[in-house]
């Protein structure tokens, strides 16, 4: 049964495999054929991998086939894999603030330390006899560490520039080795300018209190269009898949490892977008392999 199942799998894919020189050209009605064949092939590696009826590194090697191939069918806005070991050239990224580095595992890094909670107030309250000692001696050090001029939240941010249609599905892998602070996935606009339109926003030990989130920027102010409704942790040090998908009819999802964390509607911005920016907000993230394609439509039943 095991080895009947492993070799209905690999029978669809070179099936698929097959079709594409003749469909990777045909009508969209054809494509999206081809695409929905994609999705049923992802669900049967799904159920191979749950049920343990094939060999893993088997299914890994068809997952990263599938993307390759369904890559063909849609335009390709932005593809980093990050295989030549640098991020400057092809695609080119800029590095706005913080450090970046490209580790061995072909992942983009960076690391913003975060700073820790402030301590709750004492609610002891102090004598008359101790008032007047505190005003002579002047504060001890650690009431002096809250004083001052406050610091500036430190970020690292790097982007890159890209024509990205209103259709999008930004598809890409996260570690995350973080419990506090939060990074950000963010679409930009104004060309070299570089202004933040929308930002998908993860923030580290997730909660209903810390979801993630889908914001609009517009004229400097920053508008919550919806949060998520699940909230998946990527703070485990191992790759998480996430994507987030807006469709023609503006939907617009979040799917964190092929599971919906986050559905809703936003169609304000309609024109292309210029880039892709990453931005970490404290923390320790690594970001790889980063695509970002033409979106498709939902399978219609």
């Amino acid at each position: 049964m095991n080895v009947r199942h492993s070799i209905s799998v690999l029978v669809l894919f070179f099936f698929l495999v097959g079709s594409l020189p003749v469909l990777g050209h045909a009508a969209d009605q054809n494509r999206q054929s081809l695409e929905n064949l994609l999705a049923d092939l992802e669900k049967k590696i799904k159920e191979a991998d749950q049920r343990k009826v094939a060999n893993p590194k088997f299914l890994e090697e068809l997952r990263a086939l599938v993307k390759q191939y369904r890559s063909t069918l849609r335009v390709v806005c932005v593809s980093e894999d990050l295989a030549d070991g640098e991020y400057r050239n092809n695609p080119t990224w800029i590095v706005g603030s913080g450090r970046f580095q490209v580790t061995g595992a072909r992942r983009l890094h960076s690391e913003v330390p975060v700073e820790p909670p402030a301590p709750p107030p004492s609610s002891e309250r102090p004598s008359a006899l101790g008032t007047i000692f505190k005003e002579i001696l002047g504060p001890t050090t650690e009431e002096g560490k809250g004083r001052g001029t406050p610091s500036t939240p430190v970020e690292a941010r790097i982007h890159t520039l890209a024509d990205i249609g209103p259709n999008f599905e930004v598809d890409l892998t996260v570690v995350s080795r973080s419990s506090r602070g939060s990074m950000e996935v963010v679409l930009l606009g104004g060309a070299a300018q570089a202004i933040p339109l929308y930002r998908m926003v993860y923030q580290a030990s997730p909660s209903s209190e810390r979801p993630i989130q889908i914001i609009r920027e517009r004229d400097g102010k920053s508008y919550l269009i919806d949060a998520a409704s699940q909230y998946p942790s990527l703070d485990d040090g191992v790759p998480h898949r996430v994507q987030w998908i807006r469709t023609s009819q503006g939907q617009m999802r979040v799917l964190v490892d092929g599971k919906e964390a986050l559905s809703t509607y936003e169609n304000y911005y309609r024109s292309t977008f210029s880039g892709l920016a990453l931005v970490n907000k404290g923390g320790t993230y690594e970001w790889g392999p980063i695509t970002v394609l033409q979106a498709i439509e939902a399978k219609t039943q």
